[in-house]
């Protein structure tokens, strides 16, 4: 295949993906809002391997260490398809002055949204000891929708987030099996906020708002793949935070702008951070057929503090503070962990599996509706098929069983909602990798 039909086939999938990423809502199913499904490769191990394998390009979006290793030109298009499920229950809320609670029944519907995440990457061979490559995923993101007479309604109803991320990598491999890879992220990031508004003078009722915004930031990405034997490979990376000033507008429906005291549609801004992670994992070739990894990443929640809404005028003419509004957050740090193995069955089928613990990084008295996180536990299965020489297909398979995750509201003008959430999540993810 000739270098003009290869690289239009990696700008295909790349541009494909791109634009997916654009349409295609997210759904967090790691912990906080990260969305961990970057390659179906290492979807099958639970993501151990992450900062050691260079078996498929996806994993530079890991380790940027990693694009040295390869020997040739080498693409790699997927998607990821996911089915969480989170449902509420034992709900417990009452009214204050402003507000009056309704709902159907004692329980909701699941309020987590399927979705399909792409990513594609590329390596390519730019001398002997150097390498390029670029890498487009969707590393952050969150939807979760409540019912419309929600009892949590006016601590949050519909929750959305969605990033793109491209990382161009320049690595170069030293002679003694160390290669090192560094480069920039480019990062789009949207959200949209809604939640019901009580009316703030003449009798109770209430209306809708929703905030939105997006922002490019910057970061940078640099790590280390060390083969130190033909057998044994270690891996380190560093994934930098990108701050995000968003800019945008709250909007109010008809019922909002028709209450006594109504709210005014505003210009928005906010500022958000995406949070550093740092990785370092080692994998053994034990012989010819079978391979163990094992990882760890440290993501510092810490940016995820209080979030400011600064709006161009008051919001509701009623209150001299409206012309901002907080989210409180206060979210920590947290760590993942994942151990897996590759089993080499023959020249065309290799198998995986994994085990992987998620620590959530919010505690109970800072979880909220908008996303009630927990300590997760991963159990997943992959396949890989040798096509042929230059193509590969991979089938990955997660199941995330998730601790019960109670949330606690109480506000004097807002009311008081308390209830414990379920959650679970299916994930199925393909991979198909190219090398010339």
């Amino acid at each position: 295949m000739s270098y003009f039909k290869k690289s239009c086939l990696w700008g295909a999938a790349s541009g494909t993906a791109l634009l997916c990423a654009l349409a295609t809502v997210r759904t967090a199913h790691a912990s906080g809002f990260q969305v961990r499904e970057t390659s179906g490769t290492l979807q099958g191990s639970s993501f151990a391997g992450m900062t050691t394998l260079s078996t498929d390009a996806s994993t530079m979006s890991y380790n940027p260490g990693t694009v040295g290793q390869y020997k040739e030109t080498s693409y790699s298009a997927g998607i990821t398809v996911i089915r969480p499920v989170a449902k509420a229950t034992n709900i417990a809320a009452t009214s204050s002055s402003l507000t009056s609670i309704t709902q159907t029944g004692g329980d909701y519907k699941d309020m987590a949204q399927d979705a399909a995440v792409p990513n594609a990457h590329a390596v390519w061979k730019l001398k002997e000891n150097i390498n390029f490559g670029v890498s487009i995923t969707a590393p952050w993101g969150l939807v979760t929708d409540n019912d419309s007479d929600f009892a949590g309604r006016f601590f949050g109803t519909t929750s959305k987030i969605k990033t793109v991320n491209i990382k161009p990598v320049i690595a170069y491999r030293f002679d003694n099996g160390l290669s090192i890879g560094a480069g920039p992220q480019v990062q789009h990031f949207e959200a949209s906020l809604s939640k019901a508004v009580p009316a703030l003078g003449g009798p109770v009722a209430e209306g809708n708002s929703t905030v939105e915004g997006d922002d490019v930031g910057y970061g940078w990405t640099a790590g280390l793949n060390w083969e130190m034997t033909e057998d044994t490979r270690f891996g380190l990376s560093y994934n930098s935070e990108v701050k995000h000033k968003l800019e945008g507008d709250i909007t109010f429906d008809s019922a909002a702008k028709g209450l006594a005291t109504p709210y005014t549609d505003r210009k928005a801004t906010a500022k958000i951070t995406t949070p550093e992670a740092i990785a370092f994992g080692a994998s053994h070739d034990f012989n010819d057929q079978w391979t163990v990894m094992g990882d760890l990443q440290w993501t510092n929640w810490n940016s995820v503090k209080d979030l400011v809404f600064n709006y161009d005028g008051l919001i509701n003419s009623n209150l001299a503070t409206s012309s901002s509004t907080t989210e409180n957050y206060h979210w920590g740090s947290s760590w993942f962990g994942a151990l897996g193995a590759r089993y080499q069955y023959d020249e065309n089928w290799s198998f995986t599996g994994g085990v992987a613990y998620d620590e959530t990084p919010i505690k109970t008295r800072n979880r909220n509706v908008r996303l009630p996180d927990s300590n997760r536990y991963w159990v997943s299965l992959g396949a890989t098929y040798k096509a042929a020489d230059w193509a590969d297909v991979t089938l990955g398979y997660t199941h995330i069983f998730a601790d019960e995750a109670r949330v606690d509201h109480a506000s004097s003008s807002l009311g008081n909602f308390a209830a414990d959430y379920e959650a679970k999540v299916d994930i199925i993810a393909l991979q198909a990798k190219f090398k010339f």
